[in-house]
């Protein structure tokens, strides 16, 4: 407030005449029209170079913002306002105003990093902050999605920022990942021929690169292959590649006499009543250990050796 108060007293020097004030109008005229003259070519050359209308705003906005005020005070100096205390006071209640709205500020900067480094684009299908959409808008503080489902999601800039972005549909195809288990008893190589067949019959499946089918592991209950294959990227022909691959291998290993495996439970009654485990009846319970050669000769001895002693009483 102290400062404020010197800036009042000290703002405009006596004995300033109406030229004074009108060379200061016309800085402040001139400074205007600079400036949105530099915001509009700024805004198309952006807009054109990168493509993006957010950035564009931005950096339009704070070149004319920039310029605007180097007139001003250029004018206000010519009118001998003493620039150094306003621009400390303006200073200090900036920092005040930044440390309020800390939240804000971030996602704000984080829209410009993510409008110059471009993870994504609008249209692109995402995951964010294990959210998955479409980019509808990328605004001064928001992310929004239009959820899978319909729903329209905002995600703060500042999280998407900070969290690992995927971007599903960057490139034209994706490669997808499907198991399945066949039966201990199955000849593997006829179900490797029988996958790639199945393969064949779905139109969704690119061709290139070629899909692949390998044997992953030895399961509880079946012999585990993974199929891996292309596919467009959007979730929609994710989606569909799958079920027309699913239908395509059931079809074709019903074909072959192959089986799909699935866990099986086999529930045992325990002994019967009427046949016992044990027929003698419980008793002392001792087991015998064997001893060593050394052992059982040296026992021997000993036995053989009380048998030779002669008997005290006879």
């Amino acid at each position: 407030m102290a400062i404020l108060a010197q800036v009042a007293d000290n703002l405009v020097d006596n004995g300033l005449s109406g030229r004074d004030w009108i060379k200061a109008g016309v800085i402040v005229t001139a400074a205007l029209v600079v400036a949105m003259t530099a915001s509009r070519f700024t805004r198309h050359a952006i807009g054109t170079w990168v493509d993006s209308g957010f950035a564009a705003m931005v950096a339009s906005r704070l070149l004319g913002y920039v310029v605007f005020l180097v007139g001003l005070f250029y004018a206000l100096n010519s009118l001998g306002v003493q620039v150094g205390p306003l621009l400390g006071a303006l200073g200090l209640g900036g920092l005040v105003l930044a440390l309020a709205l800390q939240k804000i500020v971030e996602s704000f900067l984080a829209g410009i990093l993510l409008q110059t480094r471009r993870p994504f684009t609008i249209g692109d299908t995402v995951t964010l902050d294990e959210i998955t959409g479409i980019v509808v808008d990328i605004d001064s503080r928001t992310v929004v999605l239009r959820g899978l489902d319909g729903t329209v999601i905002r995600i703060p800039n500042g999280n998407v920022v900070s969290e690992t972005i995927v971007n599903l549909t960057r490139n034209t195809s994706r490669r997808s990942t499907l198991a399945v288990g066949v039966a201990y008893d199955t000849d593997l190589q006829a179900a490797t021929d029988a996958l790639s067949a199945a393969i064949e019959l779905v139109p969704r499946v690119h061709a290139e690169p070629a899909p692949m089918v390998v044997v992953s592991g030895f399961g509880a209950s079946t012999i585990d292959f993974e199929l891996l294959y292309w596919h467009t990227s959007d979730v929609p022909s994710e989606k569909l590649a799958r079920h027309d691959l699913m239908l395509a291998i059931h079809r074709v290993f019903a074909d072959r006499g192959i089986s799909i495996a699935f866990p099986q439970v086999v529930v045992w009654q325990g002994s019967r009543a009427d046949s016992p485990v044990y027929s003698d009846t419980p008793g002392r319970v001792e087991t015998d250990h064997p001893a060593s050669p050394k052992q059982s000769t040296e026992g021997e001895r000993r036995k053989s050796t009380i048998r030779r002693l002669p008997r005290p009483w006879g």
